[in-house]
């Protein structure tokens, strides 16, 4: 069995504890063009695999189909392949707090209803989004939207993307430093589920939940002396949400943050997980996660 989507009674959640804390080299944490990320599944699958990978999951934002389509490539390859995904959500404690689920039914009825609320909430959002930014003038179309990749997820870097290819901004970043930092953009604020009823979607539907990044909980101004408390106040929250693991090495963490991470996750029974976060070729920059 190589591709692992749902639990059962052949392979149960301790199996695919196992598989995911096994020695072999993996990286469960990728995004695809089925959310933010830039390259198909099976490009992003191609990379992994040519450098040695040996199990992966895909994570894509608030959706599964680019588990669904990248599974038969990776089966092909004869790599070791997880269902994932990785939830948006909020608690009293942070907001954007991100889940990652492994190994759900993908099929369960909850489980799809819940998709098919934060892809409709998403629609809602980003509609009210276009039409701020055409207020403006910028005339953008859900055609060009659309084109970005195919209308499989659209979110803020589709519509920078889209500034970008019209000359409204230079470059992605430009749009996310001046625009979208306008009073009126920044209104509009992205539906989330409470993190509570993530995590209980995710383990009802079989799957494991996992806390994922704990570092960019941590704010701007906001030293590691003075996030510690409150990210173990977080992590603590998060267990009695029924959480199965922590995201420890991820390249917001430094060598010594994952340490503190997995020395609390052994201390408390929990799964020791691991991932790039990769959105595309180009590394993301997480300096910012890394000041004294």
């Amino acid at each position: 069995m190589l591709t692992h989507c749902k639990i059962s009674e052949e392979f149960n959640k301790d199996d695919m504890r196992a598989l995911i804390e096994s020695d072999l080299k993996k990286d469960l944490h990728m995004h695809t063009r089925f959310s933010d990320g830039e390259l198909t599944p099976d490009e992003l699958i191609d990379m992994r695999a040519a450098e040695g990978y040996e199990l992966l999951a895909i994570t894509d934002h608030d959706g599964i189909g680019g588990s669904v389509a990248g599974a038969p490539h990776a089966d092909s390859l004869g790599l070791q392949f997880i269902y994932g995904i990785e939830f948006d959500s909020e608690d009293v404690l942070g907001k954007d707090l991100h889940i990652l689920g492994y190994g759900f039914d993908p099929h369960d009825e909850e489980f799809m209803d819940t998709l098919i609320y934060v892809t409709e909430e998403r629609r809602i959002r980003n509609e009210k989004f276009r039409e701020c930014l055409n207020k403006r003038g910028y005339g953008i179309t859900p055609e060009e939207i659309w084109a970005v990749n195919n209308g499989r997820y659209v979110g803020k870097p589709t519509f920078a993307r889209v500034m970008v290819q019209k000359g409204i901004v230079k470059d992605i970043r430009e749009a996310f430093d001046t625009i979208f930092k306008e009073a009126d953009l920044k209104a509009i604020k992205k539906v989330t589920m409470p993190t509570q009823e993530v995590v209980k979607v995710i383990k009802k539907a079989g799957g494991l939940a996992v806390m994922a990044h704990p570092m960019e909980q941590r704010r701007t101004n906001e030293s590691f002396e003075e996030f510690k408390p409150r990210m173990y106040e977080l992590m603590d929250r998060m267990i009695e949400y029924g959480i199965d693991g922590i995201e420890c090495f991820h390249p917001s963490a430094s060598p010594e943050q994952s340490e503190l991470l997995v020395k609390y996750a052994k201390e408390h029974g929990l799964m020791i997980t691991r991932g790039s976060d990769i959105h595309s070729i180009e590394s993301r920059n997480y300096d910012i996660f890394h000041r004294p």
